[in-house]
């Protein structure tokens, strides 16, 4: 009976023994640890992640390795202390780094991890050689990847993340815009930036046409054609023709404007080489514009012409009555005698 005991008794701290934790068997000095799992980019487990531990005071340096759960414990002989903890993995860089972390005598911190792939960067800027060019598409391509992404406000700046190492070919391009080229080699080094700036070169519409009033050509109206990337502006000659050339292919705006008339503003799209003839009939600004409609003046020039019509008729009356009473100078006797 009494060796049954002890058989039983040795089986039971058997299966004590059996049951314990992983992390209690490897904790540190009366349970003191620092603790935690190891995921990648993707929130899978990651195994054989080097986590280091130094003492901020002493120096003293303790590792641990992530098993196949993920998760790592320090080993026995850690002690409390002020630490700084990092995780380590070839090709691989952690999301934090813990500085100063406090653990007590018999405390357990709990400290997690994920782990990045050290990938390349592609970076620069797209210009036509003074101004950004937004929108453009950046593309770097091989046998095995590719990756693209686009310029924006307000440099024309682009950026490519998380390229694998390798060398590939690069090129940039827009509507309206030569490419760059046929792909400029390049050599990509795991957890390097290159950077690699772009001229594109537009490939130009132009835009012409006539402005009219009543029929005819109206002269020294302004033309202004405009977008975000590029603006022209010109006036109208004598016969009312106004001209753009060298223009981006694009979406504009163009405006019409001149004193005493109606503005007038038209959306026109332009394609790389396009020749374009716009027309426009201006309407004359009635609502604020006073007008006698003669020769198109407002009120006050229009008096004037008024009056100098009149006075100049008056003047052509007289000088015909005094021509006329001069050859024959009875009329005005034979007026007299009437009234006599």
């Amino acid at each position: 009976m009494r060796r049954l005991s002890v058989l039983l008794l040795a089986l039971a701290l058997v299966l004590c023994t059996a049951y314990v934790p992983d992390r209690a068997c490897s904790s540190g000095i009366n349970g003191t640890d620092i603790h935690g799992q190891v995921v990648n980019g993707t929130g899978a487990v990651f195994p054989g992640v080097e986590i280091r531990a130094v003492n901020v005071t002493t120096l003293e340096s303790f590792k641990a390795t992530t098993g196949a759960d993920g998760n790592y414990t320090m080993p026995g002989a850690f002690r409390s202390g002020l630490y700084n903890v990092t995780a380590h993995y070839i090709n691989y860089s952690a999301n934090i780094t813990y500085a100063n972390v406090l653990v007590k005598n018999g405390e357990a911190v709990r400290l997690n991890f994920t782990m990045n792939e050290l990938l390349c960067r592609l970076t620069g800027y797209v210009t036509n050689g003074t101004t950004p060019v937004y929108s453009a598409t950046v593309t770097l391509k091989n046998s095995d990847n590719t990756y693209s992404n686009v310029s924006v406000n307000p440099l024309g700046r682009y950026e490519i993340d998380k390229v694998q190492p390798g060398v590939y070919t690069v090129m940039a391009s827009k509507v309206g815009y030569y490419d760059s080229g046929q792909g400029v080699p390049v050599v990509m080094v795991r957890g390097e930036t290159v950077d690699m700036d772009f001229v594109l070169i537009e490939q130009p519409a132009e835009l012409s046409g006539k402005v009219e009033y009543d029929g005819s050509g109206l002269k020294g109206v302004s033309v202004k054609l405009s977008s975000s990337l590029f603006t022209a502006e010109t006036v109208t000659d004598g016969d009312g023709n106004y001209s753009f050339s060298q223009v981006p292919s694009g979406s504009y705006t163009i405006t019409f404007s001149k004193d005493s008339f109606l503005t007038k503003t038209l959306n026109v799209g332009l394609n790389p080489f396009e020749v374009r003839e716009l027309d426009l009939d201006m309407e004359y600004d009635s609502a604020n514009n006073t007008q006698s409609f003669i020769l198109g003046l407002d009120l006050a020039h229009s008096l004037m012409v008024i009056g100098l019509t009149v006075s100049i008729m008056l003047l052509v009356i007289g000088i015909y009555v005094n021509h006329k009473v001069r050859r024959k100078p009875e009329l005005l006797d034979r007026d007299d005698s009437e009234k006599d």
